[in-house]
């Protein structure tokens, strides 16, 4: 039975997953989730504890958390490849994808939803508390990025760069880059790579679900 991503092509951290199958080479289904569709998230609800996408679904095995299911999927592809064999460099892959997935995609997804609430719910405090740890993630990867590294954790592309192609090209329609010039050749190299430019091909036919205008910080 091949893989199975329950997820939304739509979604950072479903795209976060997909970037990895589509880099490892490895097939799958995708199990689009769908809000108004009943049949789709019923059986949503039967892999998924806690309502959240992806998850990956090997035979028996069901995954929740796209970092572990990246971890799982290189297993699968032999190993070595987004999650480096020298621990180090899987050490730093590891951190690179945790501060995204806390920091930049965090107040992300706290963002966004309020953006959707009716006229009069508005909270501008939380959203200036969560512009600035937005900021803050900004200065901190480009300052990691200031040892000339390539991708995210170091010369090869990894879970690092799985996780940052979708969310930092979200979360920068929120908090645009600005003066970061090595935060913008990496997200860059990021838009370029052939696994997340199939995943926003993926995505494409939904439209622009995003409630924020385009970054112009380029």
């Amino acid at each position: 039975m091949a893989l199975q991503l329950y997820s939304h092509p739509y979604a950072a951290y479903g795209q976060k997953a997909s970037v990895a199958l589509y880099e490892l080479g490895l097939p799958f289904e995708l199990r689009l989730v769908d809000a108004n569709d009943e049949a789709s998230m019923a059986a949503f609800r039967e892999v998924s504890p806690f309502g959240k996408m992806p998850v990956l679904v090997d035979g028996e095995r069901r995954l929740v958390e796209s970092s572990i299911a990246i971890e799982y999927l290189d297993g699968l592809a032999g190993g070595g490849r987004l999650i480096p064999a020298d621990p180090d460099a899987a050490l730093e892959a590891r951190l690179i994808d945790r501060i995204v997935d806390i920091y930049i995609g965090g107040p992300m997804n706290r963002i966004i939803p309020r953006k959707f609430r009716p006229a009069g719910n508005e909270d501008p405090y939380g959203d200036a508390q969560d512009e600035a740890v937005l900021a803050s993630g900004w200065d901190w990867l480009e300052d990691r990025l200031s040892d000339g590294r390539t991708w995210g954790a170091g010369e090869t592309f990894t879970l690092a760069d799985c996780c940052a192609a979708p969310i930092l090209t979200y979360a920068r329609r929120l908090v645009p880059f600005g003066d970061r010039p090595l935060l913008k050749a990496w997200h860059r190299r990021l838009m370029a790579r052939p696994s997340f430019v199939r995943a926003l091909e993926d995505a494409a036919p939904f439209g622009d679900l995003m409630p924020a205008p385009p970054a112009r910080d380029d």
